[in-house]
């Protein structure tokens, strides 16, 4: 994630980004909220879900005609450890990963469309966490396809636990997170089963 995120000037922001999608439950009520209050978000899409029916290829061209901005989040996010086999960046598999969630997303959007904002699985910060010996050849293939991670600095951590926190206390967990911070890239999802982040 980029740090002019973090530059001390006095204006106080938020980027709101949900990992995971799209879901034909809780995405369609999280952009009701948004057009609402006519705030935009960065959706980090998996193609699973894209593909998964037609609603879901509905609900992507929503986000973008909406004006939000469109994220890869890899196809597959890890499915059978392909991804990071004994927790090391298999990095052709995660690039081919990349490039198959771009060829979903042109084809639902356009042979047009490209973005260049990814977003690790886990987060890029647990590769640098785990010391990840393969992170140069990663670093550079990002480089190579012009792609930059951008990870978060705060969540309302409406995927961890064993049972499911209610919209309250979501809320009040993202409070304390962003704390006195001036500048947050707030970590959320909108999969299935997180109505309650709608809802937040």
């Amino acid at each position: 994630w980029s740090s002019d995120v973090c530059s001390s000037d006095l204006k106080k922001i938020a980027f709101l980004t949900f990992d995971d999608g799209p879901s034909t439950t809780v995405t369609p009520q999280i952009l009701d909220v948004l057009k609402k209050y006519n705030v935009k978000a960065t959706f980090f899409l998996l193609g699973e879900n894209i593909e998964k029916n037609e609603k879901s290829k509905g609900i992507v061209k929503r986000e973008l005609n909406e004006g939000h901005a469109i994220g890869n989040h890899t196809y597959s996010h890890n499915r059978g450890n392909m991804l990071f086999p004994n927790n090391k960046v298999n990095v052709p598999a995660f690039m081919y990963d990349v490039k198959k969630n771009d060829d979903v997303l042109k084809n639902v959007l356009g042979k047009n469309f490209s973005t260049r904002v990814l977003r690790v699985p886990g987060g890029y910060m647990s590769r640098s966490y785990y010391k990840d010996p393969n992170l140069p050849e990663f670093d550079a293939n990002l480089k190579k396809k012009n792609m930059i991670s951008i990870d978060w600095n705060a969540e309302i951590k409406d995927s961890e636990g064993k049972r499911n926190k209610n919209s309250a206390e979501l809320f009040s967990i993202l409070k304390e997170q962003v704390g006195t911070k001036a500048k947050v890239v707030i970590l959320m999802h909108d999969t299935y089963g997180k109505l309650q982040t709608a809802n937040a």
